[in-house]
């Protein structure tokens, strides 16, 4: 089996100047520490699937699942690289994302984008970024104290965005919606979120307005502050999918909030929802999986999820079903443990639902599942295992976010991040060759029989499978197992 490993190397010489062997050392523990040595293995306990989803469409790639899993993103169009962590300019992250066509965002470069202007808005189809690739601590986003839009804005369609910290902190001036991501207007459908960390934010870390065909998976939103800003208190809310329809949100951490965790209002006649295998610790106020039936009936799969309790009291069921709407829900309940009412799994499954609402379940799932569900017994070990940013390494505000759930400690953050470690700063080290800067690692290309220095080659799909040999190797890269 070919490792990924080696294409972390760098063949090149380094320089021969007095320090060359000091800085040949340093530079050897930096590419072989076992953060990187990590990336030559699968992600444990995701399962990885055919190229082609149910109804024959292509899969994202092999680890997605859900509404959202036939995102085109960037196949077969550019790469292009990421060199910089500036706000504008070349090189920088806001001008692949601006750029038109199929494009895939390779990163030559780890460390944090501070936005200190604008947010970063993708208006154009057909895009990747690719976190995966970032040589080093990593990529991350964070706004500036001025800026009062989410991080990363979605106003478009087939997007897929994989392995990025995006952790916005506190605004200096009144704002609505100062959060990670926002997935807005009615052009955003076929996106899908993956390994995503996201914290931080004044509102929502996560808020979505009229989307259509959404999955956010394997991924972590964590201490969203209390009061963030001039306006902003008593939230602490983590993700709000509101308007648009058809949404699936599963392998997710929910922590150190208070509620929205997921809260899901449809507008869509048709709609179904999946909320499937998400952990969520301590929710403190009443709130964790909340649905509204406002505009259109609500039907929901929600299975094998699991809510702890930490020092903090939950004073609700695992799902919240607000009154007042005209349209009924429709609820597919299974394998879900929620420690202060259903705590074991014999026990009967509507218990994590409140008695005025039970007669809202149903029998069978509400639509064929398109997310397939673990037990909900494996959900703690796998998601704490999996979810996040872990390539090319995991931060150490999710290392500690982490800890504390394993803890069953931590609190809920009012408003400064500085007061738990703040913004961590992510290295960059020497990326891997590419000498036709198809984004492939020329070890790789070598390896799989493909031509280094023709360009031509990453837009290609040698297998047959359906995904180009650029996507091969992020899948790789990804930990979604061995391209090709």
């Amino acid at each position: 089996m070919y490792s990924s490993f080696r294409f972390l190397r760098n063949p090149r010489p380094c320089s021969q100047e007095r320090s060359g062997l000091l800085f040949r050392g340093l530079l050897l523990i930096l590419l072989y520490t076992p953060a990187n040595l990590a990336l030559a293995e699968d992600n444990v306990g995701q399962k990885t699937f055919p190229p082609q989803l149910p109804d024959g469409q292509q899969r994202a790639f092999p680890t997605a699942e859900g509404h959202g899993a036939a995102a085109k993103g960037g196949r077969g169009g550019r790469a292009i690289y990421v060199t910089n962590t500036d706000e504008f300019g070349p090189g920088s992250l806001r001008d692949c994302i601006q750029d038109r066509g199929p494009r895939t965002c390779i990163f030559r470069v780890s460390g944090t984008i501070v936005l200190e202007r604008q947010s970063l808005v993708a208006v154009n189809p057909y895009l990747t970024i690719a976190g995966e690739t970032a040589p080093g601590g990593g990529i991350a986003i964070r706004n500036g104290p001025l800026q009062l839009r989410p991080s990363l804005e979605i106003h478009t369609h087939d997007v897929i965005v994989r392995h990025v910290r995006i952790r916005p902190g506190p605004h200096e001036v009144k704002s609505c919606c100062s959060g990670a991501i926002g997935v807005y207007t009615r052009a955003s459908r076929d996106i899908i979120f993956d390994h995503i960390s996201a914290s931080w934010g004044s509102d929502e870390t996560m808020d979505s307005e009229f989307a259509e065909r959404l999955t956010v998976q394997w991924s972590i939103f964590s201490e969203p502050l209390l009061s963030g800003g001039p306006g902003k208190s008593n939230r602490a809310r983590n993700m709000l999918l509101t308007k648009g329809g058809n949404f699936s949100v599963h392998h997710n951490l929910f922590s150190h909030s208070i509620f929205r965790n997921p809260q899901i209002s449809p507008q869509e006649p048709g709609t179904t929802i999946e909320i499937v295998n998400n952990l969520m610790y301590s929710p403190r106020w009443q709130y964790v999986v909340a649905l509204d039936n406002h505009w259109v009936e609500v039907a929901a799969n929600i299975i094998g999820n699991l809510k702890l309790t930490g020092k903090n009291i939950a004073s609700d069921q695992l799902v919240h079903l607000f009154d007042g709407g005209e349209h009924g829900y429709r609820l597919f309940l299974k394998d879900n443990i929620d420690e202060d009412n259903r705590a074991d799994s014999s026990l009967p499954e509507e218990l994590v639902l409140a008695p005025e609402h039970r007669e809202y379940v149903v029998d069978t799932p509400v639509v064929t599942p398109l997310v397939e569900a673990d037990p909900a017994s494996s959900v703690y070990e796998t998601v704490l295992q999996n979810a996040g940013a872990t390539r090319p390494e995991r931060d150490s505000v999710d290392e500690r976010v982490l800890d504390e759930v394993r803890a069953r400690s931590g609190r809920i953050l009012k408003r400064n991040p500085e007061k738990v470690g703040g913004w961590p700063e992510l290295i960059s080290t020497v990326p891997y060759d590419d000498l036709d800067q198809d984004g492939i690692a020329d070890d790789w290309e070598r390896d799989k029989g493909l031509n280094p220095e023709d360009q031509s080659d990453g837009a290609l799909d040698r297998d047959g499978d359906g995904w180009t040999n650029l996507e091969e190797f992020l899948h790789e890269l990804a930990g979604d197992g061995v391209g090709m």
